[in-house]
């Protein structure tokens, strides 16, 4: 039987593909900003729409105020707890902003938080501008439940320094195993303590400074109101997202098995994003000037300014590479020789058939037994005759039943989710077929 615990999981698709509509409104007296509209539109999907609403109370405020600040900073080496005390006067009122449409907590945990980066980036870099000490005995507390946020500068301080000095331990530990495991190979070179000690701070302050960067050029205001709206949705029910456009069309895309790119994989490389392999056929194969191991530095929609990646990860670079068949991407790319080179390409779709499922028969001699593999509950809500997993799956049991198999397989293992009016059909298919079909989910 389909295990009932998946079910929750593929109930994201019902709320995941809400669009929000803009409304005329205004707020204070001033005319909305995206946000404010975003924001109430929200909150009346969420208390006239939503199937089993909570109330917007004090309460509620509460939950969303405590889950943000731990989104914000989940592992407390950012605010300050006079950070926490200035902001607790929006503990109570953000029911008040759901309702309203009013935006007043997420800019003022904005500002806090931009200060906060440039003061601690300056923290962790004196952390591990010295060598670290260790023989000597200390302790770290590393559970965020357990810590509080630093009182004082000198509080603040001492913090990144234990960590720091602990991220630096866990690597040099990790140089001298595998120092101790290459001695007597050809071409070993023994490296002393000190080396090695040089050797992991250096690896922590490249971690570090990605991090930073991260923060610093690709968490936007509209990354921390995603998150903002995505707290209060979930804190009304687990299942219920908000997306921002490039974020819809990027979970469209993922469910539907199809997206209008460049058909190049990347990678991250010591914070590079680089191109790793090339889909033959693909605009980016085509082109000849995309190679693997290109480092894409910026990207750019057509001839509007191009967007440094510096701070990106694979998935931010993904959401700005990808678009509308059709169009226009341009890539500005460090070559293997240093040169940079500036590539223009135009989109078409790549299918990403090794989502769909697909089956074989297992013959052992006494039995034939169908197996069918559905890696993804997909489903393409854009395209009427685009894939879908439910009837996939019906072809596949056409095709092993005039095989006569003895008896056929699911195989839903790892499959994280998706659409559930296809997992209702299937589950309808099944029970039709009768004992010839057995579904097993782990």
């Amino acid at each position: 039987m389909l295990n009932r615990r998946n079910l929750p999981v593929l109930l994201l698709i019902l709320a995941s593909g809400l669009f929000i509509g803009y409304r005329s409104l205004g707020t204070g007296g001033h005319p909305p900003t995206k946000y404010e509209k975003i924001l109430k539109n929200v909150g009346e999907f969420l208390t006239q729409v939503h199937y089993s609403p909570k109330d917007l109370n004090d309460n509620f405020s509460k939950e969303v105020f405590k889950k943000y600040l731990e989104k914000v900073d989940n592992e407390k080496t950012l605010l300050m707890a006079s950070d926490i005390e200035a902001l607790r006067k929006y503990e109570t009122k953000l029911d008040d902003e759901v309702l309203t449409g009013t935006v007043q907590f997420v800019p003022a945990v904005s500002e806090i938080f931009k200060k906060r980066v440039a003061e601690t980036e300056l923290v962790y870099k004196e952390a591990l501008s010295q060598a670290f000490d260790f023989t000597k005995d200390e302790s770290i507390t590393i559970d965020p439940d357990k810590l509080d946020f630093a009182k004082n500068e000198a509080e603040r301080k001492e913090l990144y320094r234990k960590r720091m000095k602990y991220l630096v331990l866990d690597r040099f530990v990790e140089l001298k195993e595998s120092q101790e495991k290459n001695k007597g190979k050809q071409g070993f070179v023994e490296k002393t303590d000190v080396q090695m000690e040089k050797e992991a701070r250096d690896k922590v302050l490249a971690l570090m400074d990605r991090l930073y960067n991260r923060y610093k050029f690709k968490v936007n205001d509209d990354d921390r109101f995603s998150d903002y709206v995505n707290t209060i949705t979930t804190s009304m029910d687990p299942h219920t997202s908000f997306f921002l456009p490039v974020d819809k069309r990027y979970f469209d895309e993922g469910m539907s098995g199809k997206f209008y790119g460049i058909g190049a994989a990347l990678s991250l490389d010591e914070g590079n994003i680089r191109v790793g392999t090339l889909i033959t056929g693909s605009p980016a194969w085509k082109s000849g000037e995309v190679t693997a191991g290109d480092v894409i530095k910026k990207v750019a929609q057509g001839n509007e300014e191009p967007v440094d990646l510096t701070g990106y990860v694979i998935e931010d670079a993904v959401k700005l590479i990808r678009g509308k068949k059709g169009t226009e991407v341009r890539l500005t790319l460090k070559k293997n020789d240093g040169v940079l080179k500036i590539v223009s390409l135009i989109r078409d779709e790549i299918v990403q058939d090794e989502t769909f499922a697909r089956s074989v028969i297992v013959n052992n001699g006494k039995s034939k037994v169908g197996y069918i593999y559905l890696p993804e509950f997909y489903a393409d809500f854009e395209d009427p005759k685009g894939a879908r997993c439910a009837i996939d799956v019906a072809k596949e049991l056409i095709k092993l039943k005039q095989e006569n198999v003895d008896g056929v397989v699911m195989d839903l293992r790892n499959n994280g989710g998706g659409s559930l009016f296809d997992v209702v059909q299937m589950v309808g298919l099944f029970i039709d077929e009768g004992p010839i079909v057995q579904v097993k989910d782990r």
